[in-house]
């Protein structure tokens, strides 16, 4: 049950690049604030407010803001196929930082063939993306913030795990918390480095129908309903096993924006699928014998 749970978020998470292009008129921070405290508002009620612990909801709502925060600044200010990629290193990082976090809780041990197994889905990723990155020097701040924007979501990920005490519904208040400092920093006067993102100075914005569902369908899924059963399976499931089969998210994710946007599917999209099926068949070659 907890890799069916991952494998529908991340199955959630590959139809976000769609939604993103459908609301690209609006600036990426109050997409993300809106879309997060309506993803935060779903988990409320099932909140447990007596078992809260400060430090948990600390970690946790620092690590929702920091990850997107840090991602969509990534995008920003350097290549935006570039900074995708080297995003999509958070597999591995959780591959890596498994059995660093979770020595205590044992049965976490990293083997070669998880590494190998890791950087083959890596390798799929980046077949996906098609054309080859354009590395700039002049960008390395953009290519920094993209990596530590995958690192942060790696750690918050093995994080869950390590305090599965925490229950899944804190999550909500997660969500709630990154969205309203997200609407926070999109509507003060931005400084130089966020004004590319927040693009607050655009006098008397308004959403349509079509992009008041599109936000409605992120709360309820990519930025909303993902999140839960993420963190349910990172509590419950095999994190090495978890974390290959989201290298299928940029997979899947490359196939719906073809569909989306009427393109046939290139071949470097189908050997991005052999490659993250490889990865998932190698890095699942234990759990087979065992």
């Amino acid at each position: 049950m907890p890799t069916t749970l991952a494998i529908c978020a991340l199955l959630i998470w590959s139809t976000l690049a769609v939604s993103v292009v459908s609301l690209s008129a609006l600036p990426p921070l109050l997409t993300t604030g809106l879309a997060l405290i309506g993803g935060g508002a779903l988990g409320l009620p099932w909140v447990r407010w007596r078992h809260l612990r400060a430090r948990p909801l600390l970690v946790g709502s620092a690590a929702m803001l920091g990850y997107h925060a840090l991602y969509f600044l990534s995008l920003q200010t350097a290549d935006p196929v570039a900074a995708n990629l080297l995003h999509y290193l958070w597999p591995l990082f959780i591959i890596v930082l498994t059995p660093l976090m979770l020595r205590r809780q044992g049965g976490h041990a990293l083997a070669r063939h998880h590494v190998a197994a890791g950087l083959l889905g890596f390798a799929g990723a980046a077949a996906c993306v098609g054309a080859v990155p354009a590395f700039n020097a002049s960008a390395w701040l953009g290519y920094t913030l993209a990596l530590v924007s995958a690192l942060v979501w790696a750690y918050f990920s093995v994080w869950s795990r390590r305090f599965a005490e925490v229950p899944t519904s804190t999550v909500s208040l997660y969500c709630l918390a990154a969205g309203v400092v997200s609407l926070a920093i999109y509507a003060a006067p931005a400084p130089t480095w966020a004004s590319a993102m927040a693009t607050a100075d655009q006098p008397g914005l308004s959403l349509d129908l079509k992009q008041w569902l599109t936000l409605g369908y992120l709360s309820l899924g990519p930025l909303g309903g993902a999140f839960y059963l993420w963190d349910y399976a990172m509590k419950k499931g095999n994190p090495h096993r978890i974390a290959l089969f989201a290298y299928a998210v940029p997979v899947v994710s490359t196939l719906f924006v073809h569909v989306f946007l009427g393109r046939r599917v290139e071949p470097a999209t189908l050997l991005g699928a052999l490659l993250v099926t490889a990865a998932v068949g190698l890095g699942n070659r234990p759990a087979r014998r065992a």
